[in-house]
């Protein structure tokens, strides 16, 4: 069974974007209303379904972080290369990190001082000691991984809209409206998600005189009965928004 993934743990392969609070707050957008698949299980990491993918999300401050999980019956291209030897990632990163320690002990650097790469169990694990984040990509991989990555980059790129530069926009908005200017101090990085029609139709129906969290629990309901399994962690079971074809039948 998969498990809802935390950044700060070793289990799993992150990828990141770069992005300020201030061009993009994922707690405020994230559960404002705009979408209503996103849940937070873990403090600050949202979890829930995009592009018929499973995806956590997690934001540093000049950072947007993101997972995604495999899907039933088919295999992680980020992984592959240590399910191959059925070796479990954490074990991996595990001994990568004690043998980073070791290297900043023999150097005699402060746990701040060094970024190393090196050499664990086959793999190239690279190692931000700053964080204690470590990533594994399996050489035989790579260009799998990369063309995988880069397609997933484009697709939150294109949900959160991250080629407007918002931080331009709040000081022109600013400029024009004194309230504006009062509310943007308290709220910055609020930007409107580019959503899949279908999905953003149906969720609006659904909006009239609820609130949130029944929202929410209408359109699960509605992923459980028409969509398709994607996948389940720990205890939840992620669905696809179903298509028109799947809701007119």
């Amino acid at each position: 069974m998969q498990h809802h993934a935390v950044l700060s743990a070793l289990t799993t392969v992150w990828r990141s974007i770069p992005c300020s609070r201030s061009e993009l707050n994922l707690d405020v957008v994230l559960s404002c209303g705009q979408s209503f698949r996103w849940k937070q299980i873990n403090p600050s990491h949202w979890t829930g379904v995009l592009a018929s993918q499973v995806w956590t999300l997690t934001q540093t401050d000049d950072h947007i972080w993101y997972t995604t999980y495999c899907l039933d019956g088919e295999e992680n291209v980020d992984l592959v290369g240590l399910e191959s030897q059925n070796m479990e990632p954490k074990q991996s990163a595990t001994s990568a990190h004690r043998e980073l320690k070791m290297e900043r002990e023999r150097r005699g650097c402060c746990k701040n001082t060094v970024d190393a790469e090196i050499s664990c169990m086959g793999k190239t694990v690279t190692v931000n000691p700053s964080n204690n984040f470590i990533f594994v990509k399996s050489k035989k991989t790579e260009d799998d991984c990369d063309k995988v990555g880069r397609k997933k980059q484009d697709i939150l790129m294109d949900y959160f809209q991250l080629n407007v530069e918002l931080e331009s926009l709040y000081k022109q908005w600013g400029k024009e409206d004194l309230h504006f200017r009062r509310v943007a101090q308290e709220f910055p990085g609020v930007r409107i998600l580019r959503q899949d029609p279908t999905e953003c139709f149906f969720s609006f129906i659904c909006t009239s005189n609820n609130h949130i969290s029944r929202i929410e629990g209408m359109i699960e309901r509605l992923c459980k009965a028409f969509g398709k399994r994607l996948c389940q962690l720990d205890k939840a079971v992620y669905y696809s928004f179903p298509t028109l074809e799947a809701l007119a039948g």
